[in-house]
């Protein structure tokens, strides 16, 4: 479907229903007795015009180094373990016409399935988070549902935490462990705060607002509360996460998104807000 020649002496097609080639120039064509043909060329043969036709033939000019396999189209694909292997196989039928195959792909690292434990509902939310910065893999899984949150800890078993600090009573819009390696969990009626000496700090929503999006990094968080109104937080040099600045907005929120921390910087200078009314803002 496109051509692209490379100052190098390299061509790279693309194919649109088969693999792509990675080819290198052996020759132009001009030399003697090579047979040149143009669409928009007419030769006039009993006073009729006709296209000029050519014999296709095998490559020439190019030579084919390199080859990138492709799947598209992707016709179908199933799933399933056919050859009672330890993961299961997907099945696709690819291509179009003569280029149509069936191909098995396995997966490239081998999972392990660590255990199966049946939720009390359906989740609306799943995190995995480390306890602390020094940790090389996720000691927790945070799972939300409408009016709770379940706490799992990951180890040789998965099992249910009671003392970890998260509240469970309420659905868990976002969790993130922060620079100091504190816990931030985010609730509907407001933030949770979890020193890494157990201690919880919490802030909570005015009145009866409630927050409906909440975007965050490891120093700064966002919050979206009923009432077009934005919070803004940030984590100070002591370890307290402070509300810095609050913003009214012309209508109702959507979603936030604030950007990640820049390596060596202290705070993201963008953040992105969604709105009901089909408008996206920058802040600065």
């Amino acid at each position: 479907s496109s051509i692209c020649v490379l100052k190098s002496g390299f061509l790279f097609a693309a194919s649109e229903f088969g693999d792509h080639g990675l080819y290198q120039f052996q020759g132009i064509g001009d030399g003697d007795g090579e047979v040149e043909a143009s669409a928009s060329t007419l030769i006039e043969t009993g006073g009729k015009p006709e296209p000029v036709t050519f014999s296709p033939r095998p490559l020439k000019n190019l030579v084919l180094i390199d080859e990138l396999e492709s799947f598209s189209p992707i016709c179908d694909m199933k799933v399933s373990n056919l050859f009672e292997e330890e993961t299961k196989q997907m099945y696709t039928l690819v291509g179009k016409g003569p280029w149509s195959s069936m191909k098995v792909l396995r997966p490239g690292q081998t999972v392990a399935e660590m255990a199966v434990s049946p939720l009390p509902g359906s989740p609306n939310g799943v995190w995995t988070i480390k306890e602390n910065k020094s940790q090389a893999f996720d000691s927790y899984i945070v799972v939300s549902f409408k009016n709770a949150s379940l706490v799992l800890s990951i180890g040789e078993t998965v099992e249910e935490v009671k003392d970890s600090g998260f509240q469970t009573t309420s659905a868990t819009l976002d969790t993130k462990l922060m620079a100091d390696g504190s816990i931030l969990q985010v609730v509907p009626t407001g933030l949770r705060h979890i020193l890494s000496d157990g201690r919880v700090n919490e802030w909570r929503c005015p009145g009866r607002k409630q927050i409906t999006s909440v975007s965050c990094n490891e120093r700064q968080v966002v919050a979206a509360l009923t009432g077009y109104e934005l919070i803004y937080f940030e984590l100070d040099e002591t370890g307290q996460l402070l509300e810095s600045e609050k913003k009214d907005m012309a209508g109702e929120i959507s979603s936030v998104c604030i950007a990640p921390l820049p390596e060596g910087k202290v705070r993201s200078k963008f953040l992105a807000i969604g709105g009901y009314d089909a408008t996206i803002r920058i802040l600065s």
